[in-house]
């Protein structure tokens, strides 16, 4: 089933959750002591940062992105408690030896048809996954395939640029990457409590888009995109450290988006995170069925929305073999090389070495605390802050060498307000 991604304005928010911690949980070095060549402080605990300072320098980006990271992947309660984006606290990376959870944090946010599903009847958070697609979907002849599963890959391209494959020179354009986007607890509630029906939210979204275009801003007047005034009927998603209407906590606010390919004999298992998957497949007439295959995770992005960075935080992080496990890609717009197989393409920008270091240094760290870690295979490629036409700025280009592989994508960056202005009108009314 061809989708299109979130993209980060309106973006389904992994909005990472700092609430609190319970220091006696996280094993005995939550300050992480720097190593010999490094002055990194990361922090292994259960709630990723709700806020960032401003100015950020690149060395307490990544800090912040790791500390994302590191949450996101905590085992989730979900399996004792069914509450989503809820770590258990009795967890920590080095009491459990094994590769990783059984369930992680990030897997039980709602996918985006649980956040705008076809029926326009949006479920409390914590209801089991659900989906709800346009056309009336059943199991694949014969194989007894669940449809309620976590991990659900209902996109098969780059948001409609190209299609991406493994293994290419073996196997040609059998092995498609697949990807599926998620959001958290404060953005799915935000919307379920004040837009929760197709016609409210495609309201708010045309007013969000046409004060953007009038005014440079959500709404006439405004300084920000956060703690709008529900008057203004805009989108406004929650911001990280924002305060909640009632109560003394705060809000923090993001998006993820995972991308995943099937495992072929050339891979090694064990140096992936896996997951048995609903994947979407055709019979001979082109019927539409939904099947479960176990696929391997090979790159994922977190955005996050705090009131310091309202234009959202975004790191990603990729397998760290993907380089060479011969990818390539198909333009799906481009009618001069349309059908061409673009085949072990090049990185066009390179990580940086403070970004290495830092992934140096994490994995340093799963390797004392636990040997088996998966996470030691998947390394930060960047993050962005703020909206820049700088372009010596760190990470200015930033490209997921298997999330935004051709030239168009990686070569984007967020100066480029037009075109993510268009991706959230688009995204924001696009029927499912």
């Amino acid at each position: 089933m061809k989708r299109m991604l979130f993209a980060g304005i309106l973006c389904v928010s992994v909005s990472l959750l700092y609430l609190g911690v319970h220091s006696q949980n996280y094993g005995d070095d939550l300050r992480l002591s720097a190593l010999a060549d490094t002055n990194f402080i990361i922090r292994f605990a259960p709630y990723p940062p709700k806020e960032l300072n401003t100015n950020a320098t690149p060395r307490q980006l990544v800090q912040f992105a790791w500390e994302e990271f590191l949450a996101l992947n905590w085992k989730s309660s979900y399996l004792q408690n069914q509450k989503r984006d809820s770590p258990d606290l009795t967890w920590n990376y080095q009491q459990d030896q094994s590769p990783y959870p059984a369930l992680a944090v990030w897997e039980t946010y709602a996918h985006r048809t649980e956040l705008r599903p076809y029926n326009d009847k949006m479920l409390p958070f914590d209801a089991p996954p659900h989906y709800s697609f346009g056309t009336p979907l059943t199991a694949y002849p014969g194989s007894n395939a669940s449809f309620d599963l976590f991990q659900n890959l209902d996109e098969n391209s780059e948001i409609g640029s190209c299609e991406v494959f493994a293994h290419v020179q073996t196997y040609d354009t059998l092995y498609k990457v697949l990807y599926q986007a998620k959001t958290n607890r404060d953005e799915y509630e935000y919307l379920l409590k004040n837009y929760n029906t197709k016609a409210a939210l495609l309201t708010a979204t045309t007013n969000t888009f046409n004060n953007i275009k009038q005014y440079k801003a959500y709404y006439k007047g405004a300084t920000s995109s956060c703690n709008c005034p529900q008057t203004a009927g805009v989108v406004c998603l929650p911001c990280g450290g924002a305060p909640r209407s009632k109560g003394r906590d705060t809000y923090t606010g993001a998006m993820e988006v995972t991308a995943w390919r099937e495992l072929t004999a050339k891979d090694d298992p064990a140096k992936f995170f896996t997951r048995k998957v609903i994947y979407y497949r055709t019979d001979a007439s082109g019927k539409i069925y939904y099947d479960n295959k176990i696929y391997a995770l090979i790159g994922l992005h977190i955005i996050h929305k705090t009131q310091n960075y309202p234009a959202f935080i975004f790191a990603t992080w990729e397998h760290v073999d993907v380089e060479s496990d011969n990818m390539g890609y198909v333009k799906l717009n481009d009618p001069v090389n349309k059908n061409r197989l673009f085949a072990d393409f090049k990185r066009l920008h390179p990580i940086a070495a403070i970004t290495d270091a830092s992934s140096n240094y994490v994995h340093q760290k799963l390797k004392k605390y636990n040997p088996n870690s998966i996470w030691q295979n998947y390394r930060l490629v960047g993050v962005q802050s703020v909206p820049t036409n700088n372009t010596n700025a760190y990470s200015f280009f930033l490209a997921n060498y298997v999330i935004e592989s051709d030239s168009t994508l990686a070569n984007f960056t967020e100066a480029a307000s037009e075109n993510l202005l268009m991706h959230f009108r688009i995204l924001c009314t696009k029927e499912i």
